[in-house]
């Protein structure tokens, strides 16, 4: 499955609305810092399995 970035760092930033990054880091396993520099868009692509992740995460928490 192929997960559209941007997309992706949307409905991410959303979700930080009302919940907290360190909790999806420690939820999903993925780096504080890399999530951080994806919101910011240091980052403009995750690793295919990071983004899967999050993704899942993502679609469970909506």
């Amino acid at each position: 499955m192929i997960i559209n970035q941007e997309e992706l760092r949307e409905r991410y930033r959303k979700y930080l609305e009302r919940g907290k990054q360190i909790y999806v880091a420690k939820v999903t396993g993925i780096n504080v810092a890399i999530l951080s520099k994806f919101k910011t868009g240091k980052f403009k692509e995750l690793y295919p399995h990071i983004a899967e992740k999050l993704d899942q995460f993502l679609s469970e928490n909506e």
